[in-house]
């Protein structure tokens, strides 16, 4: 025996499909293409909105249930496909170490500048104070 299942739509007698609305209602409730039929797993569910729409607009008649048989297919091999996105995404993450390590390199970079200038402006500071020192001393000198 063939592995199947079931599955319902619920169709009207103008042979248009019923379908989800979408985001917040908003769209018409039938459709002329089953591709845009709402598809029930459960036949209780199909059933319910048949109840709903032949209570409710009794003028356009009671909607018919329509089974829908699925059997399974050959299989569709993946392997290719997966190995090629883990590869994609290998790269995106090595791309994005990569630029994470230059950053940082960048980062440590402008720190070391940092710091030497910080050095320097000490060193000049300090010289400049040498100087001031040796001059006031040799003023003194010249002043006895």
């Amino acid at each position: 025996m063939m592995e199947a299942l079931e599955f319902y739509i619920v169709r009207n007698k103008d042979g248009k499909y019923l379908h989800s609305k979408g985001h917040s209602g908003y769209d018409k409730s039938w459709a002329n293409d089953i591709k845009k039929a709402k598809v029930y797993t459960k036949k209780s569910s199909a059933i319910g909105q048949i109840m709903f729409w032949a209570s409710h607009y009794p003028e356009f008649d009671v909607p018919n249930l329509i089974l829908l048989i699925a059997t399974l297919g050959e299989p569709i091999d993946q392997t290719e496909r997966v190995k090629k996105s883990i590869k994609k995404k290998e790269i995106n993450k090595a791309k994005r170490k990569l630029w994470r390590a230059e950053q940082e390199y960048k980062n440590i970079q402008a720190a070391l500048n940092a710091e030497k200038s910080r050095d320097l402006e000490k060193r000049l500071v300090d010289a400049e104070e040498k100087i001031s020192k040796k001059l006031s001393k040799l003023m003194d000198l010249k002043d006895e």
